[in-house]
Order: C-alpha cells, then structure tokens, then sequence
C-alpha cells in the first residue's frame, strides 16, 4: 500500500492497529547514498570503528521511501496474514525556528533507484515530513513560549502597561501620524480588518507602540506573512477574553501544523512502543537512520549508541547475520537478498504459508519490484519466516508454537546482532551485549612504496601460504595469513625491513588509541631486490560474492593463482565477503 502525504492521516489507524497486532515486522529504507560504506570500511575494522564510519553517512544522507511489511500468524489458517506499507519521505521547511534540512546524495544512487523506477517527483511533491523528538521538543517549546508571550502582551494592553517606550525618531513621525490617521479612518467605517502600508520591522514595533498608547481598547494589530514579506493588519478590538481565545486558537493551529510535520515519526514511535520483532536485512545502515531521522540524533559515542539503540529496540533480528551463521550458512550459497529468497524456497527450508490481509494490500513473490521499499520489506519478512521455521522444525515443533512465545526462545542466539558488511571474522554489532573479540594475531599492518601492488604483497608473504589483504591507502594495507599457525614466523622473518614496515594488529590498533606502542627486538632487515617490481593496477571494483578474498590474488599470474586457490580452500568461508547492501 502506498503511503503518501495525501493519505498518510487516514491510514495511520490502520497503520496503528496491524503493527499492535503482528507477530512480527519487518523493514526496509532506500536512502540518497551509502558512500562510506562501500568505500572506507575496512575488513578488519572493529564494530566501534565500524559504526563510526558509517554515522557520518547517516548524518548526511536521507531516507526517501521506507518499507514496512507486518506478519500475523493466523492459527486457525496455519499461515501469516501480512499487509505491506510503502511510505514515500520528504522532511518538509517548518519555519525560521527549524532550520531547513540540507543533505548530500550519490548520483550513483539516484541513478540506481532511477533505474528502479523509483518516483522522484511523488517523492518531492507527496512525500510524509517527519521530525525527532528532539527537534519536536524544541519547536513545541518555542510555540509555548510564543503563547505565552501573546497572552502577557495582551493583557499588558489591557491594563494600559507598556514598558520600554521607544519615542519616535523624528524622520518616522510623519510617517507613525499617517498610520494614526488611517486607524481612525478604519474606525469609522464597517470594514471588519484593514491591512497597513508595508514597512520595516522597526516601524512595525512603533506602529504596535503607538496602537497600545492610543488605541489600546479600540484594535488590535497582527503581523502575517503574505507572499512572504511581513505585513501588518488591523482588527477592531474584542475583549481581553476574546483576544486570548483567539491566540489560543493560533496556538491549536500550530500545534496542529506541528503534529502533520512529526509525521511518518509518529510510525516509528509505534514500533517502538509495540516491542514487537522488527527484522531487517543487512539491516545496519536503515537501522540508524531509524533512529537518526524518526527518534533521537545518533550519538558519537559507540558504547552510548548501543545504550540507547537498546533502550529503544529490544527485539532486533537481521536475516543477513541468521543465514550467515549456524546452523544456516552450510546451507545457504548466497546472502544476497533475492538469491536467499530462492534458497529458502528449497529443501531443507519451506515457506509457510501466507495470505495478503482482507481488508489491506501487500506484494506477491512473482512481483518484479526489486529495491521498492515496501517489496523488499515483505521480502525479508519471507526468508525470516522460512528460517524461523526452519529452526521450529529442527526441534519437532507445530508452527502454532514456532511463531509464538515459545518459539521466539528459537531466536535468542540471534537476537539484537546486526550484520557488519566486509568484515572477516564473523563480527557483527551486538546491541544487547559484548561485541566479539575474535584473535587476530595473524593480522599485520603493513605500509609500503605505493608502486607496489597485491601482487608485491602476496609475493612478500608467499612463503606463508596465502593472504587476504585489505587496502588502507595507496602504501598501507592489513594483511591477514589464512594458515595463522604461521603468524608467528612471518612477523620474526618479515620484521625491520627498510623498504616496508610490519607490525602485528594489536599494535597497530594500540597507537590508533593513543596507546605506547611496544617495540619488536631487531630483526635482520630484508632488501627491496628480494621482490619484484610490478606496474601497479590498482582497482576499486567491488565483487558481489567474496571481492576481498579475490582482491588478494586477482593480479598476480596463473600458477601463483592456482596455488593460493589450493592453499585457501579450506579457509574460503573465514574470509569471504559479499560487497552488497542487499
């Protein structure tokens, strides 16, 4: 079902009640640009480092379209009913009080959803503002405080108490005296409201001065903005009574103004405050725009994140980190979001049933909408079913009690661990707990000249077995050792070399925390004539299935190739990487 500005008030009930009502939901974002997370995150990152990466995107980038897609396990049909909501976003100019949102975009991505047939201009023309509760908080103060204001300042006029007179300058007497003038003219005649001559801010306070001293019961002045400029109206004068009913009405108004600005956030707080299961795929970066965008601006601080990342989802699943671990990824060949679909199709896995909900719309399997919010949504909502499933069945279990309490204990294993694209070791981000601390002591830091290449690289740590290395800079790269009972070795007869530069992991991450590093014993230096020298082709070109073990061994020659193959295959799946947000 599409959501638009247009409709968006109208189906919010609706929208409100199949969230309360789901077994589980899942989402899905199309952003303006993912530049960091292709480009800068590094194989052997940590998760704090990680996230650190990626929140400056998130910052600069926007949620255009958001998919939810909502389950309901129906027992009596042993199927799930599921209803699917694709919502167009667009932040929306509220006034001078918040300022207008800026952004960057990846003409990459823009081109890409173009090619997807994403709408642009429903976007921009009918898209749902939305606001944090931070920015809400600030703007209803300032409407409180404006309230507030108005109502002191007209009973200030009421009893003639006008502090801080301004005498007129004697160039604008002329000028105060016409506009004294025309008010008694307005006085006298039945129109119900008469607008002043345009004027400067400065003249507007005299003209509301000079209303006070003399026509302080008789009428009442109001600024509004008409084809944006300022300008000035007269009313005759009501009650004190009145007049603050009707500044109450202005304050009602936008307030209201106010709540149609919140917008899609108003969703998002529902998710949050249902606790349901929320499941995405690959789910990191839609993850924080979450609650960037619609709840509470991303701290810098990683533990501080995780904290209130927590605090507001609770029961967090990401289909990418199931298939990618046990019992799942002896099973699955890819992680890529359609080719998964495919896979949970086959044995061992089974989709359960599914029905589209009576009285709503979703998406079908044979839809052709790939990378449209809403379908990828429903989509992933498919493949976290048939795994779920599949782990019911594992313990004998009806589907009755698979997707119920009881079967969510299935879930624990999994449960609040988000995915972590292009790192090695199987690191993910634990919301709820510890992260992994996984042993790298078979990783080196090496810098280098930047004429060599991966083939310079491999060359230097070929007596070891084969390598993945990950780029840093043109002469700097992490190089882990797939045979690490070899770590030892290789940094003893690799160390103190006047050409390049190795030091373990650990201490590479110690000086990157501003801890003193510990110096390694001499080592007898090796010479740049004992590797060759090779034209450097460098590449940037992201593979969809293991890129970065590839990267290790695309540019050196066939028999050196064959033999990294031989000596990495036992390793294949410690260092394969699928380089696709999908």
């Amino acid at each position: 079902m599409e959501v638009t500005q247009e409709n968006f008030t109208t189906l919010l009930p609706e929208i409100t009640k199949a969230i309360e009502n789901c077994t589980f939901l899942s989402i899905d974002c199309e952003l303006t640009g993912l530049k960091t997370a292709l480009n800068q995150v590094n194989s052997f990152d940590t998760p704090e480092q990680y996230y650190s990466k990626v929140l400056k995107d998130c910052k600069e980038f926007l949620t255009i379209q958001y998919g939810i897609t909502v389950f309901r396990f129906d027992e009596a049909k042993d199927a799930f009913r599921h209803k699917s909501f694709n919502f167009y976003i667009f932040r929306r100019p509220l006034n001078k009080n918040l300022p207008d949102q800026r952004f960057l975009c990846q003409t990459s991505s823009i081109d890409f959803l173009i090619n997807h047939n994403f709408d642009f201009n429903k976007l921009f023309k009918m898209g749902i503002s939305y606001l944090n509760e931070n920015e809400e908080e600030t703007y209803r103060s300032i409407l409180e405080e404006q309230q507030k204001k108005s109502v002191d300042f007209i009973r200030s006029q009421q009893s003639g108490n006008c502090d801080n007179i301004i005498p007129v300058p004697d160039e604008h007497e002329a000028f105060i005296e016409d506009i004294v003038t025309q008010l008694n003219t307005f006085l006298e005649n039945d129109d119900s409201e008469f607008q002043l001559p345009k004027c400067n801010a400065f003249l507007r306070k005299l003209i509301y001065q000079t209303n006070s001293q003399r026509f302080a019961d008789k009428i009442q002045l109001e600024t509004r903005e008409v084809d944006k400029e300022r300008r000035m109206f007269a009313t005759k004068q009501k009650s004190e009574h009145d007049k603050i009913e009707l500044e109450q009405k202005k304050y009602e108004s936008l307030v209201e103004q106010l709540e149609n600005y919140v917008g899609f956030s108003k969703v998002v707080r529902i998710i949050v405050k249902s606790g349901k299961l929320v499941v995405g795929h690959n789910m990191l970066l839609d993850f924080l725009h979450t609650i960037d965008k619609f709840l509470t601006p991303l701290p810098n601080d990683y533990l501080e994140f995780k904290e209130c990342a927590n605090s507001l989802f609770t029961n967090v699943l990401d289909t990418k980190y199931i298939s990618s671990s046990e019992p799942f990824k002896d099973k699955v060949t890819s992680t890529i979001l359609g080719q998964l679909l495919e896979t949970v199709q086959k044995q061992p896995f089974e989709l359960p049933k599914f029905e589209c909900e009576q009285d709503g719309q979703s998406y079908h399997l044979n839809d052709t909408r790939d990378h449209e919010a809403g379908y990828d949504s429903f989509i992933t909502g498919l493949i976290f079913s048939a795994l779920w499933k599949y782990l019911g069945t594992q313990h004998s279990l009806s589907n009755n009690d698979i997707f119920s309490s009881t079967g969510i204990r299935l879930l624990k294993p999994y449960m609040n661990k988000i995915f972590l694209m292009m790192l090695t070791d199987g690191q993910y981000l634990h919301l709820a707990g510890e992260d992994l601390n996984p042993s790298r002591e078979h990783v080196f830091y090496l810098t280098f000249p930047k004429e060599w290449t991966t083939s310079n690289i491999v060359q230097l740590f070929s007596p070891f077995g084969s390598v993945h290395i990950s780029w840093l800079t043109d002469n700097s790269a992490y190089v882990g050792l797939y045979k690490r009972e070899q770590a030892g070795v290789a940094f003893k007869t690799l160390s103190q070399s006047s050409v390049y530069t190795i030091i373990p992991y650990a201490r590479r991450q110690a000086l990157l925390a501003g801890k003193p590093p510990i110096l390694p014993s001499p080592i007898k230096r090796r010479k740049s004539s004992d590797l060759p020298s090779l034209k450097r082709r460098k590449t940037n070109s992201l593979d969809s299935n293991s890129s970065h073990s590839k990267r290790s061994i695309d540019r050196i020659n066939e028999e050196e190739q064959a033999e990294c193959e031989e000596e990495s295959d036992s390793n294949s799946k410690t260092f394969a990487e699928c380089d696709t947000w999908d």
